[in-house]
């Protein structure tokens, strides 16, 4: 639900800048996607809040998500402007405090329904108890929030704010997540951390968890600082990418640094999409760029890698299995682009290898071959097969790989060809099988 209200009490913590965003920024950025759209911002000084207006507006992500500022001063304390409009509660929020961002959208859904005036957060990590969720706080009267900002203005922070007895309090206790106010040097550290490991992506291979992603948001924390658009990363990684080609395709010498430099592209694959999910620049335009650029980086290698090894060892072989490699692979992307427009599943590769990874729980897809293609599907992810490639080539074994290339590359259409035209045609079912 759209078009609720929050107050955000602004102090000069929340100008630190984390990762290509202020504190305020990113808080308000965040509860924006969990449908809060209107910000009042109270400093006891108005001229500090207004100044905080006019440099939040003029964010093109702000305005893009037509996120609504008004400064909130004592002369509207107790007016009816703060009275929560349909949800019928008010979000306060400390400027400097870091969430993580699955607790805003946890937090709209568990407060339906709730009829206190007041209701404190909690979040049950992972590990160890449950903790209060500092810098946040719920209220549900007008005349509760002008109690609650003349205590802010009296110094308290808003885990100590006291509304009455304990009747009138609640509590939500969100599953999982962070809750930091950043005040020090030790707190901005911690936050900046956790925050960093939600740009991890649920669909990452094992190569990805436990080496790629682990090194490219090392490199992202430091990139950010840059301010570099997701979209100029992504055409780096391109760049990087046809440069490992342009190696690969001389041989030689070149075979091995251009081993490296694929395996480096994979790796920096990662930067372009933690810096638009950390910085809510998340586009289309990005999207689609970084679906081009793997295929063609992908497609560009293995065609390049049999010219190189033609240059290096003088047989036409590998010339005429270059020529079948790049036959199957155009034939599966053909496949691809067909059953996408007519699926909806999406140009990339692995939401293709996600779903023929799940078919094994589909009772369609239980034959020995299709149970085989579920358990090896994960090796056509680009994390798998660059990193293969890298260790192969560096190791001296540069045909076996591009043998391993060309097999597989077949493999993958041909499976890819019957599975989705039973993903499309499924058989109806036995009459037995309707009762």
């Amino acid at each position: 639900m759209t078009g609720r209200k929050a107050v955000i009490i602004l102090n000069q913590d929340g100008q630190k800048k984390m990762l290509g965003l202020s504190l305020r920024q990113r808080l308000i950025l965040n509860a924006s996607q969990a449908g809060w759209s209107e910000f009042w911002l109270f400093h006891p000084d108005r001229a500090e809040a207004q100044k905080a207006v006019f440099e939040l507006s003029s964010d093109r992500r702000v305005l893009d998500r037509n996120i609504r500022f008004k400064v909130l001063s004592h002369d509207l304390f107790g007016s009816e402007l703060l009275a929560p409009a349909g949800d019928n509660y008010l979000l306060f929020l400390e400027d400097n405090l870091v969430l993580d961002p699955a607790i805003f959208p946890r937090l709209a859904d568990s407060l339906d329904g709730l009829d206190r005036p007041l209701v404190r957060v909690e979040v049950q990590g992972k590990e160890g108890p449950r903790q209060p969720c500092p810098g946040l706080l719920v209220v549900r009267s007008g005349a509760r929030a002008d109690l609650v900002l003349r205590q802010v203005l009296a110094g308290k922070a808003l885990g100590q704010i006291e509304v009455g007895n304990d009747k009138d309090e609640a509590s939500v206790i969100l599953l999982s997540g962070f809750a930091v106010v950043v005040k020090d040097r030790k707190s901005f550290t911690r936050a900046r951390n956790l925050l960093l490991q939600t740009a991890r992506k649920p669909q990452d291979g094992v190569v990805s968890r436990l080496i790629n992603r682990r090194i490219s948001l090392f490199l992202t924390k430091y990139f950010l600082h840059l301010n570099i658009h997701p979209i100029a990363q992504s055409i780096v990684t391109l760049a990087v990418g046809l440069l490992s080609v342009f190696f690969v395709g001389y041989g030689r010498q070149l075979l091995v640094p251009g081993g490296i430099l694929f395996e480096l592209a994979s790796i920096i694959d990662g930067c372009d999409g933690e810096n638009a999910r950390l910085t809510y620049r998340m586009t289309r335009t990005g999207q689609a760029l970084d679906i081009t650029a793997d295929a063609v980086t992908f497609v560009s290698f293995f065609v390049a890698l049999p010219v190189g090894l033609y240059r290096t060892y003088g047989e036409k072989i590998w010339l005429y299995l270059g020529a079948f490699a790049l036959a199957s692979m155009v034939t599966f992307y053909l496949q691809l682009i067909n059953y996408a427009r007519k699926t909806g599943l999406g140009y990339n590769i692995v939401a293709v290898v996600k779903e023929v990874e799940a078919s094994r729980n589909l009772p369609q897809f239980q034959t020995a071959i299709d149970r085989l293609a579920a358990s090896l599907a994960f090796i056509y992810r680009r994390d798998f097969f660059s990193t293969a490639a890298f260790i192969l080539i560096v190791a001296g074994l540069a045909r076996p790989a591009m043998v391993l290339a060309a097999v597989m590359a077949f493999l993958e259409a041909l499976y890819f060809y019957f599975y989705s035209r039973r993903k499309m045609n499924p058989e109806p079912q036995r009459k037995g099988e309707l009762q």
